[in-house]
This record gives structure tokens, sequence and C-alpha cells, in this order.
């Protein structure tokens, strides 16, 4: 128990350190390219190449950790591992020459109204990002083992490196490559990626190198991973969706909603991602032990510390998010419009936020259970949802209805996830559930009316507007932690418990 407290306590401090890199990069591409077509143009052209990275990425773990487990329990782990890694790799390449060569043609006739020099860039660009697919596969089997081994910061850490060389990337060669510089810092991160695997593992103990694949473990392997990595597609799949009709509004657009997207997807990419990752090896060793009330009561946790870190970042965010939009993105290139618009954007993406974070860690159920194909046809059907929901909201609220829609689509695919896994695994205990949330709602109401008073006291709003929000943080923080205690949410009292004993 103390080193999975160890281990949880390293991957919330190196998922922070990987969200702080990521938004640098986004500032960073702000700050030399702001909302000119070189973004819009960068930003359609990573999004399909982007959701086969998901696909590998984050799929690839989620179907390879209760794979690998699996396997290493019976003694052939590092057989298993070789499979899966030589076959990813070889799929992983045919993807790569397909898709770059697919790019010339997909890219000028999904964005017609594109200028030349913005079709150049999203073409080269998506070139770039599908030839880092062939590598993308490999690191994400890798880092799954790392991951099932509870050695999650190491995995994050790699993910980081990848970052950071699109940071250094646009920061060195955007004089000389311009927009080109992104991508190409990517497919570098890539490879910087692998080398570290590569020298951490040793190549003699990367893989079994002169076992042939077993195309019948791979093929089994594959149908479990399948509809696990499409249903991962799903968001970017209907960000794609959503570019495609932002891209009809005129330049910048795509921009705006990139750039909201980004910021306001924070607390799900900390929060969501550390809890999902923490509780996944947990419910499939409750699984593994035939422990039902365990895995049961595993999800339910995951849930409510869910709900628990993300109500009040949400409050605090809804009083303060132009002053968040201002700090990340407003400097060079980044004007004070593009700031309101971005701004007016990020609202309607709370709703997203809010419920695919709850999502992540209902679909690590199905995962679990090997239902992965079931959440892959919820995911199928929001897709349909999203293009119904794109036209009716944009005929009355423009751009802004795109975001929107993301919400509303959000709403629908956790509530009939949340439906479906209640009933496989015999029904939550929604007395606790219920309670829990009661109690989390009630203690984030003290957090609201503190913002809705600092936000009248001038002094504060005289401050540079770093040093405002870093007071409000603070002040929400503080308060938020005295309510937890006098309504004793569970999830502090836990944490009290542990630290009494």
């Amino acid at each position: 128990m103390k080193s999975l407290k160890i281990a949880s306590i390293l991957l919330l401090v190196s998922t922070l350190f990987l969200k702080f890199s990521s938004m640098i990069r986004d500032l960073v591409i702000a700050n030399y390219f702001g909302t000119s077509y070189i973004v819009d143009a960068y930003n359609a052209a990573m999004i399909i190449p982007n959701a086969f990275i998901l696909f590998m990425l984050t799929g690839m773990k989620d179907a390879f950790i209760p794979s690998y487990l699996r396997y290493e329990k019976e003694g052939k782990g590092k057989s298993h591992l070789t499979n899966i890694v030589k076959s990813t790799f070889f799929i992983c390449l045919v993807i790569s020459i397909l898709g770059s060569i697919a790019a010339f043609f997909y890219f000028p006739a999904s964005y017609p109204n594109f200028s030349k020099a913005a079709i150049d860039i999203g073409i080269y660009t998506a070139i770039l990002y599908f030839l880092s697919l062939s590598l993308v596969g490999v690191n994400a089997v890798y880092e799954g083992v790392f991951d099932a081994n509870s050695q999650y910061s190491f995995s994050v850490f790699s993910q980081t490196v990848v970052v950071l060389f699109t940071i250094l990337s646009t920061i060195l060669l955007q004089d000389v490559m311009g927009g080109y510089a992104i991508a190409l810092g990517y497919l570098l991160g890539t490879l910087a990626s692998f080398l570290i695997k590569v020298v951490y593992f040793k190549p003699k103990n990367l893989l079994l190198w002169k076992q042939k694949i077993d195309r019948e473990e791979v093929k089994i392997f594959y149908k479990v991973f399948i509809p696990v990595g499409v249903t991962i597609m799903v968001g970017q799949i209907n960000l794609t969706v959503n570019f495609f009709f932002a891209g009809s509004f005129g330049e910048g657009v795509i921009s705006y909603l990139n750039y909201a997207f980004r910021l306001v997807s924070i607390p799900q990419a900390i929060f969501g991602v550390t809890v999902a990752t923490i509780i996944y090896p947990l419910i499939v060793k409750a699984l593994n032990d035939k422990n039902e009330e365990r895995f049961k009561t595993g999800i339910e946790k995951g849930l409510t510390f869910m709900l628990m870190l993300l109500v009040p970042t949400l409050v605090i965010m809804s009083f303060y998010m132009k002053d968040i939009v201002q700090i990340a993105y407003e400097r060079g290139a980044f004007d004070a419009t593009s700031t309101l618009k971005t701004t007016d954007a990020s609202y309607y993406y709370f709703g997203s936020v809010f419920f695919y974070s709850l999502q992540a860690i209902l679909a690590k159920g199905f995962y679990s259970l090997g239902k992965g194909h079931v959440i892959m046809r919820i995911g199928l059907l929001s897709i349909l949802l999203n293009i119904i929901f794109n036209l009716t909201f944009t005929k009355f609220l423009g751009y802004q209805g795109l975001a929107l829609s993301m919400s509303v689509v959000g709403f629908f695919y956790t509530a009939i996830v949340f439906v479906m896994l209640n009933r496989l695994i015999n029904g939550f205990h929604f007395r606790y559930l219920l309670k829990e949330t009661t109690k989390i709602l009630v203690a984030s109401i003290p957090v609201m009316v503190a913002m809705y008073i600092l936000k009248d006291i001038q002094a504060l709003n005289d401050l540079h507007v770093l040093g405002r929000f870093t007071v409000v943080c603070l002040v929400g923080g503080l308060v938020y932690l005295i309510s937890t205690f006098i309504f004793k949410v569970d999830g502090i009292m836990m944490v009290l418990r542990k630290r009494k004993r």
C-alpha cells in the first residue's frame, strides 16, 4: 500500500509536469503564430493522424495492461510483450505510409476554403505526424508495461519528452521553418522517447528478438484492442467533425476552439488520467482475484474522487476563465481579441470536461471486463449525435455551438455508459454514490460564494492577472478543504484516516 501511495504521488506530480509542459507548448505556438492560418492549418492537419496516435497511445495501454498482467501471472509476460511489440510496429508502419500518401488528397478536399499556403502546411504537418505513428505504437506498449508495474511516472515522463521536443523545435526552428517546426518537433520527440526506453531496458532485454510472432496470440489481443482503440478515437473523430464545421466560419475559428478545448481540458487530463490510471490495475487485479465487490468499489471510489477534484476546479474556472486564457496565451501574436473569443468558446466546453472525466473511469470498467466492444458502439453513436447537434447549435450560436455540442454529447455518452456498466456489474451502490455526490456539491457551495465575493474586491482586481489568480486559487482551495472536512467527504476522510494510522 505504501508503494502504491508513493507511485500515486509520483504519477500526480509527473502528470502535472506533463500538462504544464503541454500548456507551455500551446503558449509557445500562440506566441509565435497567434490565431493565424498557420495554427488553423496545423490544428486541422494533425487531427486525423492524432486520432490514430491516440488509438495506439491510449487504446494500446488500456488493452495491453490486463493482457500483460494475465500472461505475466503465467510466466509468459516477455513472450507476450514481444508478440505485441513486433506486430504493432509493422501495423503502425503500414498506416504511416498509407496516411502520408493520403494526406495529399484528403486534406485539400476537407478544407477547400483554406489558402494554398495553409493547404501546404496542412499536408506536410499531417505527413510528419503519420511518420511519428510508426514508433508511437511501440512506445505505448512499453508504457503499458510501466503502468502495469505501477511505474506510472516513468510512463508519463516518456510522453513529456515528446512535448518538450515539440516546444524546443518550435522555438529554435520557427524562424527557418515556420509552422512546419511544430510537427517536426513531435516526430523527433517520439524518436527520443523510444530511444530512452531502449536505454532503460537495454537492447538485448527490450524483447525476445529471435522469437517469431505468434499470430494466434496477436489475433486474440487485437480483437480486444481494436474496440478499445476505436473508442479512444471517438473523441478525436468528434473533434475532426467539429473542425470541418469550424473551417466554414473563417480564419481563426479553429484556433479559438482548439485553444479553448486544450485549456479547459487540463483538469480532465490531470485528474481524469491520474485517477483512471491508478484505479485501472487495481480493478483488473480485483477481477483476476474474482473479487467482484472490490472491483465495484474501486470504480465507485474513482468516480467520487474524480468529482471531489473536478467540481471545485470548474467552479473557480467559471468565475476566472478570462484570467486563465490571458495568463496562458495573451502575448506575442495572441492579442486581446483572441483572448475574448477563446474565453467565449471555453465556457461551452465545461460540460465536455465534466462528463468525459467521469467516462474515463467508467471506461476502465468495460476494458477490465473485456467488454470494449460495448463502449465502442456507444462511442460510434456519439459521432452521429455530434453531427446532429453541430447542425442544430451552430444555427443559433455560431461556432460556439460546436463546443456546446461536445458537452451535450458528453452527457449522453456518459449517461449511457453508466447505465450499461451498472447492468454488467449487477448494480452500483447508489446510496453511497448519491450520498458522496451530494456532500461534494454542498461542500463546493462555499467555494462559489468565496469566488463571488472575491470578484468585487477592488484591491484584488488591481493586482496583476497572475497574482490575482494565484490568490483566488489559494483561497478557493483552502475554503474547499475546510468545507470537505466539515461535510466529511469520503475522499478527504480516507486521506486523514491513513495519515492518522
